[in-house]
């Protein structure tokens, strides 16, 4: 049955060249697609783990109003940190 399956694309790849090619080559580029993406996700799971209680490390977002507008930021003052260790 595969015998058959290969002997069919062979003689479709003898007929339609290009588009064959056209094909082999979208194919190519989403499969690398895919294997770039899954590696990133892993590498964003991954991030952090490596400390002893991951489970309590967490992120300080700081969120600022403007007349109309709300920036959240990464950045926080310096402060911040002695007085979180308090609490």
């Amino acid at each position: 049955m595969f015998k058959n399956y290969l002997k069919t694309a062979f003689r479709s790849f003898k007929r339609h060249k290009s588009s064959f090619l056209i094909n082999v080559i979208g194919l190519s580029i989403g499969m690398a697609c895919s294997i770039l993406i899954l590696l990133w996700v892993l590498d964003e799971l991954e991030y952090d783990r490596f400390h002893a209680d991951v489970d309590q490390i967490y992120q300080v977002m700081e969120h600022q109003s403007y007349s109309a507008d709300v920036m959240t930021t990464l950045s926080t003052p310096g402060i911040l940190a002695p007085a979180l260790k308090e609490e």
